[in-house]
């Protein structure tokens, strides 16, 4: 896949599945926006990736969003790609969810990919261009594990995809991609957390029908094919990138 110099914003860029598919899109040729929700986290991933341009901004912020949009367009001359990867992942019990986890998980999991999307539509039109947001396997089926609140945020996304798809159709592509168990810090956090690493990601293990947790690399090439010309009839697709975990539910 060829990317020179299409212009790209990826959300959450600074860790995880964002760094691999920034590094993965300027490996490309692409010239990327690499956005980070601080300045020192922007600053490490840019040193990490050789190159791209540094956006720090708050997305649960919708004013900090327009501008994000409007700071990468004017560093970029355009937008063709916009990659809404950014999220929020904590969680509670069903009873002990309030409504701070609720504001705080809905603002940037949901409201800031379709506020970002809106603000960068017109260039997108302008360049036939297309959006790709990054959904979670936990978005089409449930988890008895609290997070319920994470759920609903990411079926939300889902389901806005699907929307957005039809509205613009012929216009702007977008597509999602719904990753499974995926090896960065929303797993490594908790795994040190419990006590046993290895029991943790052993039940991952389990979970997943291919019998092993899925790599940022992997995510960033679901997210590079949506976003290329070798998909330029699919919008509206969710992409399950969860090695079969979702596939019986």
């Amino acid at each position: 896949m060829d990317f020179t110099d299409k212009r790209v914003i990826v959300t959450g860029a600074t860790r995880g599945i964002g760094l691999a598919t920034a590094r993965a899109f300027l490996g490309r040729g692409a010239k990327v926006a690499v956005h980070g929700r601080t300045q020192t986290s922007v600053d490490r991933a840019l040193a990490a990736l050789g190159g791209g341009t540094g956006l720090a901004a708050d997305l649960a912020d919708l004013g900090a969003c327009r501008r994000l949009i409007d700071e990468a367009l004017a560093a970029l001359g355009g937008l063709d790609i916009l990659v809404n990867n950014a999220a929020v992942g904590d969680g509670a019990a069903f009873e002990d969810s309030g409504e701070a986890l609720w504001q705080a998980t809905v603002d940037v999991n949901l409201r800031a990919p379709f506020f970002l999307t809106k603000y960068a539509l017109p260039a997108l039109r302008e360049s036939s261009g297309n959006v790709v947001m990054v959904s979670s396997v936990s978005g089409l089926m449930g988890h008895a594990d609290g997070v319920s609140v994470y759920c609903a945020s990411k079926g939300g996304l889902n389901n806005m995809t699907r929307a957005l798809a039809l509205e613009l159709a012929g216009e702007v592509r977008v597509n999602a991609v719904a990753p499974g168990p995926i090896d960065t810090d929303m797993h490594r956090i908790p795994a040190r957390a419990s006590g046993d690493e290895k029991a943790y990601f052993d039940g991952i293990d389990r979970w997943v029908p291919m019998g092993r947790i899925g790599t940022a690399e992997e995510m960033a090439a679901g997210i590079l094919h949506l976003a290329s010309d070798e998909a330029s009839f699919t919008t509206g697709a969710i992409l399950s990138l969860d090695g079969g975990g979702g596939a019986g539910h």
